[in-house]
């Protein structure tokens, strides 16, 4: 796998956020799910869902939210 591909925890962690907060963020639509899955079913972040990712964390980070 490339580098600028990260499971779900590899690309909660790159955002400064738990794997649990990433997961709830995509049920709650404030994020949008992974394009891609692993064989196993796990999902694939490209680098721009990542920089989404973190964007929205630093929002809510920057608002003092608590998710």
């Amino acid at each position: 796998m490339q580098t600028d591909h990260l499971h779900a925890a590899e690309a909660a962690a790159a955002a400064g956020i738990s794997k649990p907060t990433l997961l709830r963020w995509i049920k709650l639509g404030k994020i949008a799910d992974a394009a891609r899955r692993d064989r196993n079913g796990w999902r694939i972040f490209d680098q721009g869902e990542v920089d989404r990712i973190k964007a929205v964390a630093a929002s809510t980070h920057s608002v003092g939210g608590v998710e």
